[in-house]
């Protein structure tokens, strides 16, 4: 019997896989989430009351799921982004929070180019006629010779810039923190509101703000460019779901691609209309991807144990 007991609240996670297999070699696993979807508080407090370690999706964890796990040392997050964990929370008792950055950078770059391709190419809505018996055409968009706008230039954004540019399109960014190594073709641009007034195309690739706070709002909107595409793969607060909805019936915005919402599952108006081209937040879900993922954070609480042990 381990001495550790191991809890699994993110919604998927390959029971039969290598990771799995490692996990409960190294811990009890007390408690795994097999519904298939995020976790409600209640759900969530009864899956962790005795963890030590818990491997997480964004499942959110506040301060009341985090008081109810008295025991709880390491939270390890199959996936980057914090902003559904109180980090703060964590800190005031001691836990470590860890994720994985790496495994993540390639499919969420892969799932940014489709939406903009199946955007530009009406792949969607000639998918939906045809099936309908209906033939008619009406004419796609050329990626070739296209601003891009990227919102934060780090891993991912870096690497949606490089393929764009392989693609034809010319760079601009914005990014407060930009690395050092950045090509200096690339226009770097000092505020957002210059930088969507020159894009044709907008794809986000920044962190949650803090208070989950939008950056691409009313404000923001009606100085983009008449004919802009959104892409959103990063953070679903990130956009103000009302502005992009006033953006989208006046014709200014002439599509967008999200696999972020405020709200997961989501269900809101956005889905009414057909110019909006909308996934599960699945962007780093590939088969590759999803176990090298789950190998990392498990290895995560392997390293950080054996490190507090030794």
């Amino acid at each position: 019997m381990h001495d550790l007991n191991a809890a699994v609240t993110i919604r998927s996670f390959d029971t039969g896989g290598a990771a799995y297999k490692k996990l409960s070699s190294f811990a009890t696993i007390s408690s795994v989430n097999t519904t298939g979807r995020h976790l409600p508080e209640q759900e969530l407090i009864l899956q962790i009351r005795d963890a030590d370690v818990v491997i997480a999706g964004t499942e959110r964890y506040t301060r009341d799921v985090i008081a109810a796990a008295p025991r709880l040392k390491i939270i390890s997050r199959v996936g980057i982004g914090l902003d559904s964990l109180d980090l703060v929370a964590a800190k005031d008792r001691g836990i470590t929070v860890l994720n994985t950055p790496g495994s993540t950078v390639r499919p969420v770059v892969e799932h940014t180019l489709a939406l903009i391709f199946s955007l530009l190419k009406r792949i969607p809505d000639y998918n939906t006629r045809i099936r309908g018996g209906d033939f008619s055409v009406r004419p796609g968009t050329l990626l070739f010779g296209k601003k891009i706008g990227v919102i934060g230039i780090g891993r991912i954004g870096t690497k949606v810039a490089e393929s764009l540019e392989a693609l034809g399109c010319e760079i601009g960014y914005f990014d407060p923190y930009v690395p050092e190594n950045t090509p200096r073709h690339w226009h770097a641009f000092p505020a957002l509101s210059d930088l969507v007034m020159q894009s044709d195309i907008i794809t986000i690739h920044s962190s949650a703000q803090q208070g989950e706070t939008s950056i691409i709002n009313k404000e923001l909107l009606s100085s983009v460019r008449k004919g802009v595409i959104i892409i959103n793969t990063a953070r679903g607060s990130l956009i103000d779901e009302s502005a992009l909805i006033e953006g989208l019936k006046s014709g200014r915005i002439t599509g967008a691609g999200l696999d972020v919402f405020p709200q997961e599952p989501y269900s809101g108006p956005l889905l009414s209309f057909p110019q909006v081209i909308a996934t599960p937040h699945v962007a780093s879900n590939t088969v590759e991807s999803r176990e090298q993922m789950e190998m990392e954070a498990v290895d995560n609480i392997i390293r950080h144990v054996q490190e507090l042990r030794s």
